[in-house]
């Protein structure tokens, strides 16, 4: 008698995936490819509003161009210093490549931004008619960037509130003057609605640090006396609040090794914590674990019999499998859910701790030589 041998179903071989899977992995590719370069592009368009609003604002400022944070970069000319002439060419050159990266965005709306009244305010005749030019030009860009996109408008709005909070107004101004909780909310609030707009880890990390240096003047600490470096410092801070906002510096570039082993200290300890949390809610479970536990421990010591040293044993091994299913279960799925996030909180904190310029509270100083920098790219002038 033959044996007739059953054929194998036609199509391809489990695991070679279907023919339309070749389509449908095509087109999620292709959508994905997509949403990245509208991403990128829309990251783009924020971070020319954030420049634009800056250097404007430089523009704008009364005192002379180059006591303006956007001075303290270190890279504006000749260790003998700069000129207000140079500075006033320096932020009229970054506002016009600012506006030229707006400019299409615009175009297709009913709008048109200013370029030529940037022209004006660059040509005008003395520093008064500048800045008068400037501040007109900045209330009609506002609202042409604003009427466009609400975030080109927000974002224009944080980085001429960065140039203003990192700027003294005047000779005599004092940081408590300055840094008041109206001056700040504005940017912080601005910053909070960019959200996922701004480069990874840049607004939380900006606005944490803006709020440290608000902290600490608001309570008179040591760590920002009311000195000619503390403003230095201001300045610096500015341009790299600004940097981080507008893309040109990445956040976890600023930071070190040790930087990442604070951080994963931090999500070690709150790991813990949330395991502690965990065996809260399950404290029945874990009363019985131990119960089980306890009891073949006791039924193996008190007996010598092989009945009681193997019933013992399967206790053990009982509670040992419900601790194992239980909480294994619940704490590995809790785990896998929030790692990701919080490692993102936690270098969101180790950025800010890396860019404020300010002595910490408490702690590992890691910004010391920043500080140091900051004031010497003034000195040098």
């Amino acid at each position: 008698m033959t044996t007739v041998e059953q054929a194998e179903p036609a199509g391809p071989h489990p695991g070679n995936g279907k023919p339309s899977d070749l389509a449908s992995a095509f087109t999620d590719a292709f959508v994905s490819a997509a949403r990245a370069q509208e991403s990128a592009a829309a990251e783009a368009h924020v971070a020319a509003a954030v420049t634009l609003g800056w250097f404007l604002a430089a523009l704008a400022h009364p005192g002379p161009p180059r006591d303006t944070a956007a001075a303290a970069r270190g890279d504006l000319g000749p260790v003998a210093g700069i000129t207000d002439a140079q500075m006033v060419d320096y932020c009229g050159s970054h506002s016009k490549v600012a506006f030229a990266k707006l400019k299409d965005l615009v175009a297709e709306t009913a709008l048109a931004l200013p370029a030529e009244q940037l022209d004006l305010c660059l040509a005008a005749a003395d520093a008064d008619a500048r800045r008068g030019a400037a501040a007109d030009l900045d209330s009609k860009a506002l609202a042409v960037l604003s009427a466009t996109d609400i975030r080109l408008g927000k974002a224009y709005a944080v980085g001429r509130g960065l140039q203003t909070l990192a700027t003294r107004p005047e000779p005599d101004a004092t940081l408590k003057s300055h840094l008041t909780g109206p001056a700040v909310a504005p940017v912080v609030a601005a910053i909070d609605d960019l959200g996922s707009a701004l480069a990874p880890h840049a607004g939380h990390s900006v606005r944490a640090s803006i709020l440290e240096w608000r902290a600490s003047i608001e309570t008179r600490s040591d760590v920002a006396p009311e000195t000619t470096e503390t403003w230095l410092q201001l300045a610096r801070q500015g341009e790299l609040w600004r940097a981080l906002l507008s893309g040109e510096k990445s956040g976890l570039d600023m930071l070190e090794i040790d930087d990442y082993l604070d951080a994963a200290e931090r999500l070690a300890r709150r790991m813990r914590k949330l395991a502690a949390t965990v065996l809260k809610r399950f404290w029945l479970l874990v009363v019985l674990i131990v119960a089980l536990f306890g009891g073949g421990v006791a039924l193996i010591v008190a007996t010598d019999t092989d009945a009681a040293v193997v019933a013992g044993a399967g206790t053990i091994l009982a509670s040992l499998g419900l601790s194992w299913r239980g909480l294994g279960r619940s704490l590995g799925g809790l785990a896998a859910k929030l790692e990701r996030p919080l490692w993102g909180a936690e270098l969101d904190t180790a950025i800010t701790q890396a860019i404020t310029l300010l002595p910490r509270e408490k702690g590992r100083d890691t910004t010391e030589q920043r500080r140091k920098v900051a004031v010497a790219l003034r000195d040098r002038a």
